[in-house]
Parts: C-alpha cells; sequence; structure tokens
C-alpha cells in the first residue's frame, strides 16, 4: 500500500513538475513520503497494539462474565437443590402427619364402636332391668300386703325416723320434721325419745307462732311424759303460748307450776309473773 501511494505520489509529481524540477525538490518529497510512511507504519502499530489491548481486556470481561455466570448458576442450582429437598422433607413430614392423624382417626372410630356397643349392652340391661321391674310391681299388686293399689311401704327404724327429723330440724326444713316428729311420737311413744320428739313438736308449733298447737302439744308432753327432763321447758313456753293468746290467768298458773316443781331451773327463775299489756 505505501508502495502504491509512493509511485502516486511520484507520478503525480512527475506530472506536476514534470522532468525538469531539480534533484533537489525530489529528493525533498523522498524525504517527505519516507517520514509518511513511517508515520504509518507507527500507527499501524499503535493500532495494533490497541487491538491487543482491546482484545486481551474483551477476554478478560468475558471470561469475568464467564466466570460469574457459572457462579450464578452454581447458585442458582445450589438454590433449587436446597428448595426440593425443603420440598421433599415438608412433604415427608406432611405425610407423616397425614398417617399419625389417620391411626389417631382410627383409634377413635374404635373407641366409638367399643361405646356403641357399650350403649347396646346398657341398653339391653336397662330393658331387662324394666321387665324385671315390670313383673315385680306385678307380684306386689297380687300380693296381700298391696292396698288401695299402694304397696306398703317398709317400716323404718325408730333410730332412723329420730335422725331424720333431727335433720330436718337443724336444716330449718321444720314442717317436714314436724311430720317426722309426730310420726315418732305415734309409733314409738315408749321410747326413751318419745318425750323429745313430743317436746319438738310443740317447740316448731311455738317457733312457727302456732300458739294454740304449741299449747296442745305442750300438753301432751307434760301429761304423758311427766317425769321427763323436757317438762321444765315444755311449762315454760306453755305460759309464754298462753299468755300470746291473752290467757293471761291460765299463764301465771303455769308458771306458779314451773316454779313450785322445779324451783332449780334456769327457767323457773326467769318465770315471772306476767301481765296483759297496758293500754
Amino acid at each position: 500500500m505505501v508502495r502504491r501511494l509512493m509511485i502516486f505520489v511520484l507520478a503525480g509529481s512527475s506530472t506536476l513538475f514534470g522532468a525538469d524540477k531539480n534533484a533537489q525538490a525530489l529528493l525533498d518529497l523522498s524525504r517527505d513520503v519516507g517520514g509518511l510512511q513511517e508515520q504509518i507504519k507507527g500507527l499501524q502499530k499503535s493500532i495494533e497494539a490497541r487491538l491487543a489491548d482491546l482484545s486481551q481486556a474483551g477476554a478478560e470481561q468475558v471470561r469475568a462474565s464467564a466466570e460469574q455466570a457459572v457462579k450464578s448458576m452454581a447458585a442458582l442450582s445450589d438454590g433449587v437443590q436446597k428448595s426440593l429437598q425443603s420440598q421433599q422433607d415438608q412433604q415427608t413430614r406432611t405425610l407423616d402427619a397425614v398417617a399419625a392423624l389417620g391411626s389417631q382417626v382410627q383409634a377413635v372410630s374404635d373407641q366409638l364402636s367399643t361405646m356403641r356397643q357399650a350403649v347396646n349392652d346398657l341398653t339391653a340391661a336397662m330393658s331387662r332391668l324394666t321387665t324385671q321391674a315390670n313383673d315385680l310391681s306385678a307380684a306386689l299388686k297380687s300380693s296381700p300386703g298391696f292396698r288401695s293399689g299402694i304397696a306398703m311401704q317398709p317400716e323404718i327404724s325408730a333410730t332412723d325416723l329420730f335422725a331424720n327429723a333431727e335433720a330436718d330440724r337443724l336444716g330449718w326444713k321444720l314442717d317436714l320434721a314436724l311430720q317426722e316428729y309426730a310420726e315418732y311420737a305415734t309409733k314409738f311413744g315408749n321410747t326413751d325419745q318419745a318425750p323429745d320428739a313430743q317436746y319438738y313438736i310443740g317447740s316448731i308449733h311455738y317457733s312457727n307462732q302456732e300458739w294454740d298447737e304449741a299449747v296442745k302439744a305442750f300438753n301432751i308432753l307434760l301429761q304423758t311424759h311427766p317425769d321427763s327432763k323436757r317438762v321444765p321447758a315444755g311449762l315454760y313456753y306453755k305460759a309464754d303460748s298462753l299468755a300470746k293468746l291473752g290467757r293471761w290467768q291460765e299463764a301465771n298458773e303455769t308458771l306458779r307450776d314451773l316454779r313450785k316443781r322445779f324451783p332449780d331451773s334456769p327457767l323457773a327463775k326467769q318465770a315471772l309473773t306476767v301481765k296483759p299489756p297496758a293500754h
């Protein structure tokens, strides 16, 4: 290329300046062409060096990009593998939980089956008991002890009856206790606790402010059990019931009887003469 340029320049020079130009001019032109040729060579080397640098830099960049891509692919692969492993572990745990739940459901089902059988057995047993109860009821109704469609109740002992009455009185079930004491006094009037039962009959009437009934109950106590330890209290509350009824004379007579028969009784010391209220 340089040679062609020189030929072109020389031809142009010959044409322009002619053969008759002096040799010095040709030498100057030749020197300039040589300088130009050296500049072109330097420029070519510079371009080649720059191209080499660019090629090396591009190669380094490509290599770095490739390495980064490899690292990214490795990280992505590792992440995908971990994600797959996590999903597999979760699936395994889910399957285990489902299996355990299935076992629990089966256990509950077995328990329900057992309970259902137990209920069926209990129902059958209740049916048999009902049949037996009906047979027993029929037998009782046909027995001599059955009167007017009501079976005879078993007799309660004196101890149990008195204990029931005491419990009801202390529990303030006074109406029920009154019935039980009355039943005791009627059925077991000769026992040691008969005076107590009769006294509590009067005492309950007194608490209910049933003065007439209280006087009657205390009169029965005084007449039926004159030697009982309950007599002093019976006299005292009889007198007070009479006073509540306005029967002042009878009340004072009862109090005098109390002081005469039981002078050492604390109640006798309280038994003063009663008087009607002043108007």
